[in-house]
């Protein structure tokens, strides 16, 4: 008690001094001290609730239409990608591809993560195939695929080869600029740390694929990172077996106005990257050479959701404090939203003025307390009024 006294004291005879110096008056002992602005756009609105299996992925198309994603982890899946209709959660494309059939692994969907509206309005889905975080179960499972949301229609499946896609490899999330090659190039982010995490970028129009910075410090998870969720330390806690550190690598993506520099994160880490696309396109550069490029931009929170807008700002979800933070060109950060429904925010959209955000309970899962589902459905998708715009690179 005598110590906080002293600090206290210390503190208060600080804010006397400046007041004086500026012709203030001092804060009188007890009174509240000045609160930090926070940047309202508005209150966070609930979107849509989801009472069956866990969402992580969220975009729209340029008219609004809705699409979600459910990995194949911890919940059966009757499908893998959902639009939103009426409230209502509708199989898309169709029933028959979100199926998935042992046989036909090729062309149904095995475990979606990432996904994304790119500037032709065609829907980008990452099938990581992969089935609860495991190794990939077969190499034609894991895949990218363009549907046309203006016909839903598939229009374009593209595999990756057996050096790209590695046995642990995560394909996370991305971003795709149309305006480099003749279809545009997609870059994705390989999360899973047992493969050495990367970055991996795909021409569209070809299909031909390669890595970066495979097994580099920026796409792995910060050694014995300990993260506070709800007021609990989280680790890994299988049932049955030890607890361990998080081994979530490089996850989430942004890109700037201009296409010219891609932003990553691992989600078990507080740090922020970024690097040269350029870099990353030219397929004879060194990842040596690459690495050489990359700026540690520093700290902004433990977040598992990255979104840009036209300004040059990025979104970001706090999954320690519920909150959602916007990051300045200045490097300067402003809290948008903190709430208590923020539970393990997760992928964000921005779309109509609005920025999206999924609240997943992922930390809730079994696998990170012995077996027990600690999940209370439902889960939701909520948005927050923002002055921005999307970056659509077209």
């Amino acid at each position: 008690m005598r110590k906080s006294l002293t600090a206290l004291t210390v503190t208060l005879l600080c804010a006397l001094t400046a007041a004086r110096a500026s012709g203030q008056e001092a804060p009188a002992p007890g009174a509240a001290l000045p609160t930090v602005p926070t940047v309202q756009g508005g209150q966070l609105e609930v979107v849509h609730r989801f009472f069956g299996h866990m969402p992580v992925g969220v975009t729209l198309n340029s008219q609004g239409r809705m699409f979600v994603s459910y990995p194949t982890w911890e919940d059966k899946v009757p499908f893998s990608i959902a639009e939103i209709v009426g409230g209502r959660e509708v199989p898309y494309p169709n029933v028959a591809i979100n199926t998935m059939n042992p046989n036909l692994r090729a062309s149904t969907f095995v475990g979606v993560q990432g996904l994304l509206v790119d500037g032709k309005d065609r829907l980008w889905v990452l099938d990581t195939g992969t089935i609860n975080l495991g190794p990939v179960v077969s190499q034609d499972a894991a895949k990218l695929v363009g549907i046309d949301t203006r016909t839903n229609q598939v229009v374009k499946t593209i595999r990756f080869p057996a050096n790209v896609v590695l046995p642990n490899t995560y394909l996370n999330d991305l971003r795709i600029d149309l305006r480099q090659g003749a279809d545009g190039v997609a870059y994705i982010v390989d999360s899973g740390a047992k493969s050495g995490g990367g970055l991996i970028m795909v021409d569209l129009a070809s299909g031909r694929s390669w890595r970066k910075l495979t097994g580099d410090a920026t796409v792995l998870p910060t050694p014995q990172f300990v993260p506070y969720v709800e007021g609990q330390a989280l680790f890994q806690r299988p049932k049955g077996g030890p607890a361990t550190f998080l081994g979530f690598g490089a996850d989430s993506l942004a890109i700037s106005p201009d296409g010219a520099t891609l932003y990553y994160a691992p989600t078990a880490s507080r740090r922020l990257y970024a690097v040269p696309t350029a870099a990353l396109r030219d397929e004879t550069l060194s990842d040596a050479a690459v690495k050489a490029q990359v700026k540690d931009l520093g700290e902004k929170g433990a977040a598992d959701g990255l979104a840009e807008d036209t300004l040059g700002r990025l979104y970001i979800t706090n999954y320690e404090q519920s909150a959602l933070t916007r990051r300045l060109p200045t490097g300067e950060f402003q809290t948008l939203a903190r709430d208590p429904r923020l539970i393990w925010p997760d992928t964000l959209a921005l779309h109509g003025g609005y920025l999206y955000v999924l609240n997943n309970q992922l930390n809730r899962q079994g696998g990170y307390h012995f077996g027990r589902d600690l999940r209370v459905k439902p889960y939701t998708l909520m948005r927050l009024k923002v002055d921005a715009q999307p970056v659509i690179l077209k």
